[in-house]
């Protein structure tokens, strides 16, 4: 019998990436989602609305791991509308996962939940699980009401793990694309003062940490995944022009940011805020990351 996995909101960019992997190891993959993506070509697809018990919940009764990918992208003006819809999406999603575990007559093996570096305030100091969350504003909330939601679910048999996940860079889409552009088009330079840091991790480390999690049954809590070395924004604006050969990268002032950001309807602080996150636990248990520096990180996605 092969391994399964059940990936809940896993109709975007990480759970299609995910469920690629997945597939080609010869595992059976489930992907919970509120619209069908013709990406999911292997994976089987199973529609569900994210806050009730349905069909879908049987899936998981002895299954090797449940992920839990779901929520409302953050990139949007947080109106009143937005931020309920940012909240409940991750909150119920994470509910009503926990109600189905404690249903099953065999519980998944562990549960893998997202979550965002940004319940940190943003900083300049060098952040590891160690570390109290002091975040204070709305992404910050939003993270401590998501991780309670996690941590309140009733599943012992279960092995639980918080992820806080650095931005992915995906070789198709995500944050590098729009960057790509602007680059391209001489406006690669730096983003606001230039001096907040960007944490990340490649898309490849991001499938190999996942994989990682759900082998290692000694590894259990929180998990920050992002790379060993977080750069600043100038740094990874730099690495960005030197790959695409950009010869000049006019730098966006901070107002021009909140200018532009008001345009096309997202938040500022999205681009001017900057977290400066690692993780010990990675560090002390041996992963090995393949694309643990920006720049070669960049030299294989855009090859």
């Amino acid at each position: 019998m092969s391994s399964k996995i059940i990936i809940a909101g896993g109709t975007g960019a990480l759970g299609t990436l995910l469920s690629k992997a997945y597939s080609e190891l010869g595992w059976e993959v489930v992907v919970l989602g509120r619209s069908e993506s013709p990406m999911l070509r292997k994976a089987r697809y199973i529609r569900w609305d994210g806050r009730s018990l349905g069909d879908w919940a049987g899936e998981l009764d002895s299954a090797t791991a449940i992920l839990n990918l779901a929520g409302r992208p953050v990139d949007t003006r947080f109106t009143a509308k937005n931020k309920r819809e940012i909240l409940q999406s991750r909150v119920l999603t994470t509910t009503v996962i926990g109600e189905a575990i404690a249903r099953c007559p065999t519980p998944p093996e562990v549960w893998i939940n997202a979550g965002g570096i940004s319940i940190f305030e943003p900083s300049s100091v060098l952040i590891n699980e160690n570390d109290v969350p002091d975040g204070m504003g709305f992404l910050a909330w939003v993270s401590r009401q998501w991780e309670a939601s996690f941590a309140d679910a009733d599943t012992p048999t279960t092995r639980k793990v918080q992820l806080r996940m650095g931005s992915v860079l995906l070789s198709k889409g995500g944050m590098l694309a729009p960057l790509v552009k602007l680059a391209k088009l001489g406006l690669g330079g730096t983003v606001g003062p230039g001096n907040q840091y960007v944490s990340w991790i490649h898309e490849g480390d991001f499938v190999k940490l996942i994989d990682w999690l759900v082998a290692r049954k000694s590894i259990m809590g929180v998990i920050h995944a992002c790379s060993p070395n977080p750069v600043k924004n100038e740094t990874f604006m730099r690495a960005l022009r030197k790959r695409i050969n950009a010869p000049i990268g006019l730098p966006t002032p901070t107002w021009m940011v909140r200018w532009g950001a008001r345009l096309i309807g997202t938040e500022p602080q999205l681009a001017l805020d900057g977290h400066r996150v690692t993780s010990k636990v990675l560090r002390d248990a041996g992963f090995q990351f393949d694309y643990p520096d920006v720049g070669h990180a960049l030299d294989n996605l855009m090859l």
